[in-house]
């Protein structure tokens, strides 16, 4: 995710190219939060996690037009940053019970 949010545009793959950057913005972080919320054993539950995949979106959009040439800050991309996140972790949080909770 990292990676691939800091290279410029003409070198990402045909795939990110042909596909909504706000759904690649949303499953991304998705995929984050879930992995970081089923993976965590912090005493403050899913929050830590969550607090983390925000950081990193907003730090990740905040360097994208120093350090990638044709990358620019933007509102929208955050914003399906957030959404995903929150998704991904409510469904780590409801799968996370019926895992070790049967």
């Amino acid at each position: 995710m990292i990676y691939f949010s800091l290279l410029a545009p003409s070198r990402l793959p045909d795939l990110f190219l042909n596909t909504k950057d706000l759904i690649l913005h949303f499953v991304a972080y998705a995929v984050a939060a879930f992995l970081l919320t089923m993976g965590s054993r912090s005493p403050k539950g899913p929050w830590k996690p969550a607090v983390l995949s925000f950081g990193l979106g907003v730090g990740l959009e905040i360097l994208q037009p120093i350090l990638a040439v044709g990358r620019h800050f933007s509102y929208s991309d955050m914003l399906a940053n957030t959404v995903g996140l929150i998704f991904g972790m409510l469904l780590a949080l409801r799968l996370g019970k019926r895992i070790f909770n049967p």
